[in-house]
């Protein structure tokens, strides 16, 4: 493929920056006591558009958020990113630590079905 074709080709692909936070847990003993604030900050993130997905990874001998987790952040730089993940109160108590990575989608697809009549989602 010449280097003009691919090029265009690149061009032609989503190219969205996004902000991918790989959590680590450094003490479980207070995840339970500040989840109900995280779950606040989470929520409140989403509707400000700054949240587009976070949560635990799953493990068959653990609990949720033992294995740490992920967190996907629209944010216009790596500063303004790691400054929307510093008001979490797992990354403000440091029961979680962080690392944040630029990440450029470039390819694959999101379904969404809503069902007005029985009031549900689906997001594939």
């Amino acid at each position: 493929m010449a280097d003009t074709e691919l090029t265009q080709r690149l061009a032609a692909m989503l190219n969205k920056p996004l902000f991918v936070a790989f959590r680590e847990t450094k003490d479980a003993a207070r995840m339970a006591e500040l989840l109900p604030q995280h779950l606040d900050w989470a929520v409140a993130a989403e509707r400000r558009g700054q949240l587009f997905a976070s949560g635990p990874f799953a493990v068959s001998d653990g609990a949720p958020g033992s294995a740490g987790g992920m967190t996907i952040l629209r944010a216009g730089s790596q500063e303004e990113a790691e400054a929307i993940l510093a008001e979490d109160p797992f990354i403000r108590e440091k029961v979680v630590v962080a690392t944040v990575r630029k990440w450029i989608v470039m390819e694959g697809g999101l379904t969404v079905t809503i069902r007005f009549s029985g009031q549900t989602g689906q997001i594939l």
